[in-house]
């Protein structure tokens, strides 16, 4: 195992992050900036005065001059003779709100790291005192503080102060201040067993982790062995669990034990905050640690025994690299706690592309393989799915790039019911890419004690400051986010580190405190409750006689907007704690009609008709109701995999594609294995054919007479590249099934043989044959096949979607029209459909008649396409995209189903996309995703320039450490990042010929519904947020709820992105419900049953055993596949291959159609069968081709007519 490269890998992607940690190892040889440098964009501190004075926004800010705060964190620049700088010097304090002597009005603590600590009790109207010596904190003591939290710790009703000290070995101990209930403290940490001499401590977390009723202890450590981090052992030791950090104390009554080896909690990461609260809904609090560095964030699940289980490998599909605060909330009020880690991504591009290096894909993968996760720097949304698992949505809710940010804060801060978003952010001495010759400078100078050169270079680092306003994120209530840091006030350029919330002035809304860096604290006082009518309503805690506070309890609260749901945490965001208040915004809810409390030991209670505007105390001694039994939910889906014996699992050759073409944007050789499904047998009952990877042969399962499935005792499929769409249908009129694969992948250059698509003959048992003569010679690299009469002269035809051009990515390739001649096919392409001979990068495809005359037009969804709309006119193919208003939808598309989704009796369309949960943004019409293709450098060989908008610019994708990779002229050009950072795509590529360039675009990248208006009319529209978290590949429309609607159920993901675009992964198997009226709701996978959360693809309905039930089929890219059985009762008519649509007429007037489609989706073929419910239908009737209608249902209140 190759840890080097782990480390090299860990340490660029840091950006210099600290002094001893700054000097990193780029091998690109390119010429570095001199001292003069180019600075950060940043704002402009003089333009925002209005402080400690009404702003009129929805915060003001308050300085010390107001408030009284005189304190500020300075810790400045200073030589030392040692050489070692702490590596977390400029990482800030905290703060923590308490009430020292229960006035109701909060009080606050701020740690410093060189300064001493201060204490301050709030004397009302916004101000505070210094009370810090008068109350016995120690302020002569060496040392340096950290995190703080408030406790209770003897259970006297007083709160007490846990302070976490770091850095120098000599005075590691953690303090405890042990209310003495008169304003004056004890430090008491030694007495309890909890000073923790020998750790490094950055924050307390005080839990019931054992539910024994007592708190214990968790404490976020950094290492024992700092200096030696980059070594190349310290990763062994990571994996040996030789190394400990974090630890774990249990409270035995009067002292506390540390259990953390026996726990389970044996680690070695640089954790820099620690969340407690039931992530996963079995009652029990699970541990959310942030680890900075290397080691990816730890999600301990409590086991309920006293021990955990480190999982987050196993739930989270990715986390940040450089994990810092976090905080725990219920985003979507669904009553599930969702996870906000924050990072240091910056939201604009230039400072981003110059702060920071690539992570190499080698190094990348390395660490993956290694066992350190998927980890990407920028802030991480994690939203819980309510099953156990959570997809990462930061992108989508567009909170994914706060700048340096650390304490992120999850309330309610206008009172609407929603919980918002806060970012603290900042660092005091901070470097771009270029500038990283100063560091080493400034090392040399420190070793060498030569103080000229060191002066003349802190000269220069200190006026490297990273200050910008705090982020502030209003929640628009549909899982996205909209930043309001001018519009609500947040205008102040700060270096802010610890932040914690609290009703400092009682006024019914959330007040703001940060503390930070060589500044005084600010105040942002919030103003909702006089500027909007929101009303609100806050709960205290009278909790149990161990637990005061009520740690761990959950709250439910019903009124008519809806429900809301917390769990009861103080300790939040980074090395700092909240008020132990729980604040709900109402909006304009005039009462809260039911409350519910449930307390960690399970005891519940439930108050009604409470009044609005109030803070309530939660006594726990009224809680004597005992949690009711969920009722267990009638899933709509069963997983029945293994009991239908299916056991295939694909497996890819892991092929790299990167090796051969560096800038494109993902591999282009992973995308099966597709699926087909027929009776090819005879027997009445459905098979089935995946297919395999290169190397892989496909599997044809025949379906037992006991509903289960078994391989075929013949396999003849060819195996020498990825087999794709498949198709099973009748091609030469002996009233069986033949199968035709396509073939495609990345692996093979142009125009291989291996490319050849397959055609197989079944001799009516499901044995098949190859017949190579019933091709043309086509070798693209291909995706989908699908069956259609287009002709109208009796019999299928085919088209077969041209993926990519092999290794030549994104040149166009050709798709192709096979007319078929009595089970012979050739190629007519050129004279039915030319514009296909380069028809783009096509992913799936229809045949379908969209325009109702009769004639099976053509459908493409493809890369960098427009939906395409090709329409039949007299056997030939016209392209009216444009003509229909479709021409400014060029997206990612990867599929497409049919289906009459309004009861309008014509078919409308859903189209797969890659959705909206990408580093891109959102691209638009004026400003899409751009791809160039051009030889910039004149060498022969034709380069990708991939561009996306950044605040109103194209930016290239790609910075010049990666762009001089594939065009080293860049780097002569170029003499610094910054220089490269700061210039446009016109800027840079302009010069060399991007008028010239092949040009793609992507304007949206939203999965979308277009529904048909009729007259040749269509509109688009987005589906649902919810549908846009992830890639959308296997697709069926299918009625899974049995209430004569159409319903949408998908599921994708893409796991094989180029690394810093990182892996599509959010999805876990969706359903839409359909209301008949085009519109759809999601219906989570925790209700629905349905559960798809790999790298899924093709998906297809089959039915199982005599009664024919359906079964949801799909499969995933190098992974098993799957079977989920419906539940719900339908009934079936089957219909042949010369059939064309089916009507169901509904007994209330609603006409469904239904079109039928060999070959949709996503690689995907269904069962051929109409699917209906008899109790809502009068009669079900099917049009062939030669339009003859025969009524295959008919109701008994029909029929007796």
């Amino acid at each position: 195992m190759n840890n080097r490269g782990i480390i090299q890998s860990i340490y660029a992607a840091s950006a210099l992050m600290l002094i001893a940690a700054m000097v990193t190892s780029c091998n690109s040889g390119y010429k570095k900036a001199d001292l003069t440098v180019v600075d950060f964009p940043s704002y402009d501190s003089t333009k925002f005065d209005v402080i400690d004075q009404p702003s009129g926004k929805l915060f003001d800010m308050l300085s010390n001059a107001s408030t009284g705060l005189n304190f500020s964190n300075n810790v400045g620049f200073r030589m030392r003779n040692d050489n070692n700088i702490y590596n977390y010097f400029y990482n800030g304090a905290g703060v923590a709100v308490l009430n020292l002597n229960g006035d109701s009005l909060p009080d606050l603590y701020f740690t410093g790291n060189i300064v001493p600590d201060r204490l301050f009790i709030n004397e009302g109207n916004m101000h505070f005192k210094d009370i810090t010596e008068a109350a016995g904190i120690r302020t002569k003591n060496k040392g340096w503080s950290t995190g703080v939290s408030v406790v209770d710790i003897n259970n006297d009703g007083f709160d007490d102060i846990y302070v976490c000290r770091s850095r120098f070995k000599d005075s590691l101990s953690n303090f405890l201040y042990v209310n003495n209930g008169n304003n004056t403290f004890t430090e008491k940490a030694k007495d309890y067993g909890i000073d923790a001499p020998d750790s490094y401590t950055i924050m307390a977390n005080f839990f019931d982790y054992d539910k024994d009723g007592d708190l214990d202890l968790f404490l976020a450590n950094h290492p024992t062995d700092w200096i030696e981090k980059m070594r190349l052992n310290n990763l062994e030791k990571v994996e040996n669990h030789t190394n400990q950090s974090d630890k774990l104390y249990r409270n035995d009554g009067t002292k506390f034990t540390d259990v953390s080896a026996q726990a389970g909690i044996n680690t070695h990461g640089y954790g820099l905050s620690c969340t407690a609260a039931d992530l996963n809904g079995d009652t029990w609090p699970d541990l959310y640690v942030a680890n900075d560095f290397g080691m990816h964030d730890y999600y301990f699940i409590n086991q309920k025994n006293g021990t955990f289980k480190e999982s987050a490998r196993d739930v989270l599909k990715k986390t940040s690299l450089f994990g810092m605060g976090a905080d725990v909330g219920d985003i979507n009020n669904d009553g599930y706690p969702d996870l906000f880690v924050v990072d240091m991504k910056f939201d604009h591009s230039y400072v981003r592309r110059s702060f920071m290096l690539s992570q190499r894909r080698a190094e990348f993968n390395n660490m993956v393989s290694s066992g350190y996760h998927y980890q990407y720097v920028r802030n991480m949304l994690q939203l819980n799915n309510g099953n156990g698992t959570f997809s990462e949505i930061g992108c989508l809710a567009g909170v994914d790039a706060t700048e340096w940010s650390w304490s992120p804060l999850l309330v309610d801060l206008d009172n609407d019911g929603y919980q918002d978003i806060f970012v603290s952010n900042g660092y005091y001495k901070t470097f771009n890419i270029d500038e990283r010759e100063l560091v080493q400078g400034l090392k040399d100078a420190t070793r060498r004690g030569d103080t000229v050169m060191f002066n003349k270079i802190a000269g220069i680092i200190n006026k490297k400051k990273l200050k910008d306003p705090n982020v502030v994120f209003k929640n628009n209530g549909d899982l996205t986010f909209s930043r309001m840091t001018n519009e609500w006030g947040f205008f102040q350029p700060t270096i802010s580190h610890g932040a914690a919330f609290g009703d400092f002035d009682r006024d019914g809304d959330i007040d703001i405190i940060t503390s930070n860096t060589e500044q005084s604290p600010l105040m942002y006082r919030n103003n909702v409750s006089q500027m909007l009518k929101n009303n609100f309503i806050e709960f205290k805690f009278n909790g149990s006689e161990k637990n005061k506070k009520g740690i761990g309890a959950e709250v439910r609260i019903y009124s008519s907007n809806g429900m809301q749901f917390q769990t009861n945490h103080i300790v939040r965001g980074y090395q700092s704690t909240s008020e132990d208040i729980m604040h709900f915004g109402l909006g304009d809810a005039a009462i809260v009609d039911k409350v519910t409390v449930t307390w960690l030991d399970g005891n519940t209670q439930t108050l009604s008709g409470v009044a609005v505007n109030d803070i309530i105390t939660l006594d726990y001694s009224a809680a004597n109701e005992k949690p009711a039994a969920s009722p267990q939910p009638n899933f709509l889906f069963t997983n029945v995999t293994d009991k239908l014996k299916i056991d295939f699992k694909h497996e890819e050759d892991h092929y790299d594609d990167f090796k051969r073409e560096l800038l494109i944007p993902e591999k282009n050789s992973y995308f099966g294995p597709g699926l087909a499904v027929g009776d090819v047998n005879g027997d009445g009952l459905d098979d089935f054919f995946v297919g395999g990877a290169s190397r892989q042969s496909g599997v044809l399962y025949f379906q037992t007479a006991a509903g289960t499935f078994a391989a075929a005792p013949d396999q003849p499929w060819d195996k020498a590249a990825d087999a794709l769409g498949s198709i099973f249908f009748d091609a030469d009129g002996d009233k069986d099934l033949d199968l035709y694969v396509a073939t495609g992948g990345n692996e093979f250059g142009p125009n291989d043989k291996n490319y050849r698509d397959h055609f197989y003959v079944n001799n009516g048992k499901g044995t098949f044959t190859a017949d190579e003569t019933a091709l043309p010679d086509l070798y693209g690299s291909g995706s989908c096949v699908i069956a259609g009469d287009y002709d109208n002269d009796g019999d299928l035809d085919l088209f077969v979607g041209g993926r990519i051009t092999p290794q030549r990515y994104p040149t166009p390739a050709k798709s192709t029209i096979l007319n078929n001649e009595k089970g012979k096919f050739t190629d007519v392409t050129a004279a039915v459909a030319p514009e296909l001979e380069k028809g783009g990068l096509v992913c799936a495809a229809m045949w379908t008649d969209f325009n109702n005359d009769n004639n099976l037009d053509l459908i493409l969804a493809g890369e960098w396409m427009p939906v395409t709309f090709l329409k039949n006119s007299n056997g030939k193919m016209q392209n009216i995209t444009s003509e229909i208003g479709l021409q400014n939808t060029t997206g990612w598309w990867n599929s497409v189903v049919s289906g009459d989704f309004d009861n309008d009796g014509d078919v409308d369309y859903v189209l797969g996309n890659e959705g909206l949960n990408t580093r891109y943004y959102k691209p638009s019409e004026k400003e899409p995703i751009d791809l160039y293709f051009h030889d910039f450098d004149n060498n022969g060989t034709k380069d990708i320039v991939m561009s996306f908008y950044n605040h109103g610019q194209s930016y290239p994708v790609k910075n010049l450490q990666y762009s001089a990779e594939q065009m080293p002229m860049l780097a002569k050009e170029f003499k610094t990042y910054s220089g490269f950072a700061l210039s446009t795509t016109q800027e840079i590529y302009g010069p060399k010929g991007i008028d010239k360039a092949f040009h793609l675009t992507a304007k949206t990248l939203a999965s979308s519904y277009i529904e048909n208006e009729g007259e040749g009319k269509f509109s688009i529209q987005p589906l649902p947020l919810r549908a846009q978290v992830s890639s959308i590949y296997g697709m069926v429309a299918y009625d899974v709820n049995s209430d004569g609607n159409l319903d949408l159920l998908y599921h994708g993901n893409f796991y094989n992105k180029e690394s810093e675009t990182e892996r599509d992964d959010a999805f876990i198997g969706e359903v839409m419900l359909g209301d008949g009226k085009g519109g759809f709701t999601y219906l989570p996978s925790r209700e629905s049953g349905f559960f798809s959360d790999k790298d899924a693809k093709a998906l297809a309905v089959i039915t199982v055993g005599k009664n024919q039930t359906p079964v949801i089929l799909g499969t995933n890219n190098n992974d098993k596949m799957f079977a989920f059985l419906l539940n719900t009762i339908n009934s079936k008519v089957p219909y042949t291959e010369r059939d064309k649509y089916a009507d169901v007429y509904f007994k209330d007037g609603r006409k469904m159609r239904f079109e039928i489609n060999i070959g949709s989706g996503f690689l995907s073929e269904n069962t051929k069968q109409v699917p209906f419910i008899p109790s809502l239908t009068d009669k079900v009737v099917i049009t062939d081709y030669k339009n003859q209608m025969r009524t295959v249902f008919q109701s008994e209140a029909l029929a007796s007519k």
